[in-house]
């Protein structure tokens, strides 16, 4: 499959789950807006949020895996998005776990830092790899990219409609 059959599958699962990510965002900052004062309800706020961001990306994660067969390359996909998954609830735990007054200010911080860096880094080096493995592999960057490019044509065609 090449890139440009890619791109298209992508986008289209971005722009199909875009209105949902946009509506789920609006209902939790109301709730978390509503719920400010109340640690508990925060916490549990957050762990809602994550569902829907990453339902979204294990749908993208569903259409990688269908753009090549090879082990490693499905390995890769699948690594990437458990990362993430895990990567989420790393991140509310600790969270929960300064909120509640488990953790002090100085152990969040290091946890941040010591557990930010792999989280961002290592996408870009399985993305690196998964290009190495198949050349037509399109990257969170250029997806990215390419997204941007789609919405900037359709507001300037927006535009257009309006001076006529």
């Amino acid at each position: 499959m090449d890139r440009e059959t890619r791109f298209q599958a992508l986008l289209q699962v971005d722009k199909t789950y875009r209105s949902f990510m946009i509506g789920s965002s609006i209902l939790l900052f109301l709730g978390a807006f509503y719920f400010m004062m109340h640690t508990t309800y925060s916490v549990m706020i957050a762990a809602v949020g994550l569902v829907p961001t990453l339902f979204f990306e294990w749908k993208k994660t569903i259409v990688y895996l269908k753009f090549n067969d090879d082990w490693a390359y499905r390995r890769l996909i699948k690594s990437n998005f458990f990362l993430l998954c895990f990567t989420f609830f790393l991140l509310f735990g600790v969270i929960a776990s300064f909120l509640t007054g488990h953790m002090n200010r100085d152990g969040f911080v290091w946890a941040m830092v010591i557990g930010g860096l792999p989280a961002i880094l290592l996408p870009f080096w399985i993305d690196r790899k998964l290009l190495q493995l198949d050349p037509e592999h399109v990257t969170s960057s250029m997806l990215a990219k390419a997204s941007r490019e789609q919405l900037k044509r359709r507001l300037d065609g927006i535009n257009e409609l309006e001076k006529d």
